[in-house]
């Protein structure tokens, strides 16, 4: 101190305030943090609960907060970001969603004036051949220009460009990072060279940056690409096509990529892409002849983050009560603490300290306790982040670069400084408060410190559990969500049942695919241990989809004019029905006579029959799902309607199906399915000989059983319950361990009056009752306000929930009792203590 009043006086002398208050202030806040470490090491036990509460509480948060910065808060790794947009065509209320034609992609970028430029890309997958055993690989077909729309620059060679996209160019293509080093072991000699795709050769010219990812909210997209391929020239060959223009307007498979110009908002690329659209319904008037046609733009990470930035946002508000209530719990430590220091207080106030003083080295402590406590939520966030890495959906956007940034850790101390503040500023604010100086007297009690005291605990208890019910009850709604949808029928029985890939390539003709698929089928049923087999184009839950308009003959309820509607496709074989387990409600399947010299047949679903025909009888109704040379309809037979299968979501009924048997409408790339009497993927081995025995160059991929493909599809919700119900369960812990810290104090405090009762007469069970009714009607005020607030709150879960309401009565009567029954414990324990005190030793300490 000395020389710190030798520097006082020497800044003094020379008259510089802001030199004062350079040395004074840094010395102050030292000798406050000295005093706070002191008393901290000298009360280890309050110390560690503190800093343990709040490592739970801070590191929880940190977990949390990794996931949100990275998904939603985090700019795509692409140049200017904010410029990139999804383009989807509008076809009205039953298809608002929908990718390009050949024909709208040449027309938006031939008519639009907000765009730098537009590309697109088709994810599909085609065999690696001729190079070892056969593989199948994920392929994107794009536009010339896709790369200069996301603005990328190969690591190797070069990119494609518009030359090589048209049907008289060489057939090139690009290598990800990945399938280069895994392929050629990133040999940099690979450019050049040759790849076999379907029977198709195709000239290595680039290899991709390794940081290069497609981001899309796609999910047949997949998360990485293996080789990228000029749209034209895979595809043009097969369909005669040498340009987009050419292909058929109704031909949607491409999905839609824009990087706006330089100042361009997306309220004026959206202004321009309707007019756009308005130059397209002229151009094909008869094409466009409907309401509702229109060209949608979405930013491209607000489309890719839709679907799970409720569930984080609620997450995130859940893990903030965590630590809200972890204040809470530490609050009333000091709180406690505080009482215990009233005549420390009071001589420190005697002697000169004015209350600023006395606030600011509690809030030291406090704000140390924070700091401390942020430290080891840290490290305990480390091991949470992989815990909810390994537990996060496959389709979670940006899911494998979750960690602990730099933006995490600040978020980490500012969340530590402000905890610190929260928790310590009440008791701070008792500090020094008339009526602390009667600690001094002899005997004295600090009486009316001691009821302010008494009051803000007693506060903090019912905030406590008003928050945990709040969590309690989102946790509920959770589980009883999730019960339901796991008792949810999908419209198949998973049970028992092997899928695999078998992508013939492209360019099978009908007839050779036909040929193939039978005697597959016909092998794979006679395996020992399977009971049948089928196949479909596109799998329930496999990410695949097909859809196209339907036109149907009649309807009673439905007008002439919109008797054309976007409907989901299945191309089957005849025994897929009964394989998949899928029940037939009207009519027939298909059988082996539904061949190319039948008569056309179709099969529905029940939500299609809804739609069209509610009162009248399908079978014998006539469908058309294409046209002849003069334009007219070609008409197919409704043989059966058969149970709606949830294909894309098993937590919500999709589109209307439509069934065609696939020797009529021949499908090369199909799904084989096997229902087993064994374990589904204990034939897998033996399937994939089959299909070798039959093609020694066919690849097969996707090997599941269907039972695993449902548990996948149940990912998101069954990660956010289990967050939601991991905060929910701490939260409940936390809050009894306050209510116990409260009651257990209040009964230590109140020794003396529980002493004169016992000695008056009153016996255990008088206290007892005593004691918890004192506990009960804190929690009961907590658990109404709760209540009340948890209606509210719970509202922002109604998109996460499933055929359960947000007020769902018996889920709030089951965690009120859980949390009722929590409390009853916490405030028993104590008071089975209070009942055993002995009269003569309380009165005596006293």
């Amino acid at each position: 101190m000395e020389a710190v009043v030798e520097q006082l006086a020497t800044n003094a002398t020379a008259g510089s305030v802001d030199q004062l208050a350079e040395v004074i202030l840094p010395s102050i806040l030292l000798q406050d943090l000295r005093y706070a470490l002191r008393r901290l090491r000298g009360a280890p036990g309050f110390t560690l609960v503190a800093v343990l509460t709040l490592a739970l509480g801070i590191g929880a948060n940190t977990a949390v907060f990794s996931v949100v910065n990275t998904v939603l808060l985090r700019p795509l790794p692409y140049t200017d970001p904010d410029r990139l947009t999804l383009l989807w065509t509008n076809f009205g209320i039953d298809l608002p969603q929908n990718w390009l034609s050949g024909p709208e992609f040449e027309e938006m970028r031939e008519f639009n004036t907000a765009f730098e430029e537009i590309g697109v890309v088709i994810p599909t997958t085609s065999s690696l051949i001729g190079a070892g055993d056969p593989e199948q690989l994920d392929v994107a077909g794009a536009s010339g220009a896709f790369f200069a729309v996301l603005d990328v620059e190969p690591q190797l060679g070069r990119l494609m460009t518009d030359e090589d996209d048209h049907g008289a160019a060489d057939k090139v293509l690009v290598l990800s990072d990945g399938f280069w080093k895994r392929r050629f072991g990133a040999d940099p000699g690979v450019i050049g060279t040759t790849l076999n795709l379907d029977g198709q050769v195709f000239t290595i010219v680039g290899v991709l940056p390794p940081d290069f990812q497609i981001l899309h909210p796609d999910a047949q997209f997949p998360k990485s690409v293996d080789v990228w391929v000029p749209l034209v020239p895979l595809f043009g060959s097969m369909y005669g096509l040498n340009d987009y223009s050419e292909a058929p307007r109704a031909a949607h498979g491409m999905r839609g990529f824009g990087r706006m110009k330089p100042g361009i908002t997306l309220t004026r690329a959206q202004a321009d892409m309707d007019a756009v659209a308005r130059a397209m319904q002229e151009k094909s008037p008869d094409y466009y002849d409907f309401e509702g046609w229109g060209i949608t733009v979405l930013s491209l990470h607000d489309d890719l983050v839709e679907d799970v930035k409720p569930a984080l946002i609620v997450l995130l508000g859940a893990v903030g009560f965590v630590l809200l209530i972890a204040c809470v719990n530490v609050a009333n430590l000091m709180l406690v603490r505080a009482a215990g220091r009233e005549r420390e207080i009071a001589v420190r106030s005697a002697l000169g300290a004015g209350r600023g003083r006395l606030i600011r080295q509690l809030l030291t402590e406090s704000v140390t306790l924070g700091v401390a406590g942020g430290g080891f939520g840290l490290a305990l966030a480390f091991a949470l982040v992989r815990a909810v890495t390994a537990f996060a959906p496959a389709n979670l956007p940006r899911g494998e670069e979750i960690g602990l940034d730099l933006g995490v850790l600040m978020f980490t101390l500012i969340v530590a400084l402000g905890a610190g503040l929260v928790f310590g500023l009440l008791p701070a604010l008792f500090a020094g408060k008339e009526g602390l100086v009667d600690s001094l007297k002899e005997g004295g009690r600090g009486a009316t410190a001691g009821v302010r005291g008494r009051r803000a605990r007693t506060g903090l208890v019912v905030a406590e559990v008003a928050l945990a019910l709040v969590l309690l009850a989102g946790a509920g709604l959770m589980i009883r969500s999730f019960d339901r949808l796991l008792g949810s029928d999908p419209g198949y029985n998973p049970e028992k049942v092997l899928t695999l890939h078998v992508p013939l390539p492209m360019s099978t003709s009908g007839e050779r695919a036909v040929s193939f698929w039978d005697q597959l089928l016909l092998r794979s049923a006679a395996l020992p241990g399977a009971v049948s087999a089928g196949a479909i184009s596109h799998l329930p839950l496999s990410g695949s989809a097909m859809s196209g308009t339907t036109r149907i003959e009649n309807s009673e309820t439905v007008p002439e004019d919109q008797r054309a509607w976007e409907v989901d496709r299945r191309v089957v074989s005849a025994d897929y029905f009964r394989t998949m387990g899928v029940p037939i409600l009207r009519g027939r399947a298909f059988s082996e006579a539904d061949n190319s010299a039948g008569q056309p047949v179709a099969v529905v679903d029940e939500v299609f029959v809804r739609h069209f025909w509610p009162n009248e009888d399908p079978i014998g109704q006539r469908i058309a799902i294409n046209r002849d040379e003069n334009g007219e309809p070609l008409w197919r037979e409704v043989v059966g309607v058969v149970a709606h299968s949830r294909h894309n979501n098993v937590a919500a009924v999709g589109r209307e199906q439509a069934y065609f048997p696939y020797k009529q409408y021949p499908f090369a790339r199909m799904y084989l399915t096997v229902r087993t009497a064994v374990e589904p993927l204990s034939l897998a081995r033996t399937v994939q000989r089959e299909v070798w025995s039959l093609d020694a160059n066919q690849p097969v991929a996707d090997v599941q059983s269907m039972k695993e493909r449902v548990a996948s599809a149940l990912a998101q919700p069954r990660f956010a319950l289990l967050l939601l119900g991991s905060f929910a369960f701490l939260a409940l812990v936390m809050a009894a361990v306050g209510i116990y810290g409260v009651i257990s104090y209040s009964v230590s405090q109140r020794s003396h009056e529980i002493g004169i009762r016992m000695a008056v007469g009153a016996d255990r069970g008088t206290v007892v009752s005593y004691v918890m009714r004192q506990g009960l009607g804190v929690v009961a005020v907590g658990l109404i306000l709760g209540a009340a607030a948890a209606l509210g709150l719970t509202r922002l879960l109604g998109g996460l929930l499933y055929e359960v309401s947000a007020s769902d009565p018996l889920t709030y009567a089951g965690v009120v009792f859980i949390l009722a029954a929590v409390a009853a414990l916490a405030c028993g324990l104590p008071a089975l203590r209070a009942a055993r005190f002995q009269p003569v030793e309380v009165l005596r300490r006293e």
